[in-house]
């Protein structure tokens, strides 16, 4: 019998970070975690890492739209394994914090509902981490409550509607898989958890409409030429493959907000968090570490 001629194997297909949505981790166990009552609203938080009346300034993760905390797990462990405090907020109507149904969402009432949590908490000062609507988020309390923000890393903003980038949001090949983790995580977490059709169409409603932002909006944003003790450290970020916000986005909002800085991650796109959390973590530790002058 002749000798079989061992068969070549397949290469595997290349697959790029930005196509991939690796599953939503699990938060790490916390400190505590509950709610409190927030302007007409239950605020779920959680607090990790050290204590909050550690020397350390907290690091306060605001998720994106539609999602929850979960979706930060990797960057908050990592956060809260190197020391730092950290507190996780599920925005309102999101997760496990409920809504006023007769109040409509926008950034800025986000952004009260965070500098409320932090009052609760007696934390007069924080670092600030958001990412898609937590991004907007973070923005809204730098041009609102500087006095709150030590610093903000700004990953995958927009300052317009129309910013949305509907052709790559609509090619993601993971459209389909996001979509269905938004709807069964809402129903797994809400405190109403039959209500995400009408949480879809409020949620829509905003995104339509917010934000709605200039240069006269960005210029409330102290800068640290001004302030250099005082002004917060401003990381406007994105991934080079960023597929739901037009790219020239992110560099926008960086030539908008004097002294602030642009980091564009290599190889991921607008869900770099959970594609590439080594990178995106080091960023953060590199971001954190930065002293003023």
């Amino acid at each position: 019998m002749a000798a079989s001629t061992p068969s070549t194997p397949k290469p595997h297909a290349y697959v790029p970070l930005y196509d991939t949505l690796p599953p939503t981790p699990n938060l790490p166990k916390a400190a505590f975690s509950g709610t409190a009552r927030i302007n007409n609203i239950n605020l779920w938080y959680a607090l990790f890492g050290s204590s909050l009346q550690s020397r350390q300034t907290p690091v306060v993760f605001l998720h994106g739209g539609k999602i929850s905390s979960r979706w930060w797990s990797l960057q908050i462990r990592h956060l809260a394994d190197n020391g730092y405090p950290v507190i996780a907020i599920d925005t309102r109507a999101h997760g496990r914090s409920s809504d006023d149904p007769d109040v409509p969402l926008s950034y800025d009432l986000f952004a009260n509902d965070t500098v409320a949590l932090l009052a609760h908490l007696k934390v007069p000062k924080a670092s600030f981490v958001g990412w898609s609507d937590g991004a907007n988020t973070a923005l809204s309390l730098a041009m609102h409550h500087a006095d709150l923000v030590d610093r903000a890393f700004v990953f995958g903003a927009n300052y317009q509607p129309d910013q949305v980038n509907i052709t790559g949001l609509l090619g993601m090949p993971f459209l389909s898989d996001l979509q269905g983790r938004m709807q069964s995580e809402y129903e797994a977490l809400s405190p109403t958890p039959k209500g995400f059709a009408a949480f879809l169409d409020k949620m829509n409603t905003m995104q339509a409409a917010f934000p709605d932002w200039d240069d006269a909006s960005f210029a409330k944003i102290d800068t640290l030429f001004h302030n250099p003790q005082r002004a917060p450290i401003m990381w406007i970020a994105d991934g080079d493959s960023e597929e739901v916000v037009q790219r020239r986005v992110a560099g926008e909002i960086r030539d908008m907000i004097w002294g602030s800085s642009l980091v564009i991650m290599p190889g991921v796109g607008h869900f770099s968090p959970l594609e590439d959390p080594d990178t995106f973590n080091a960023l953060l530790s590199r971001w954190l570490s930065v002293a003023r002058q």
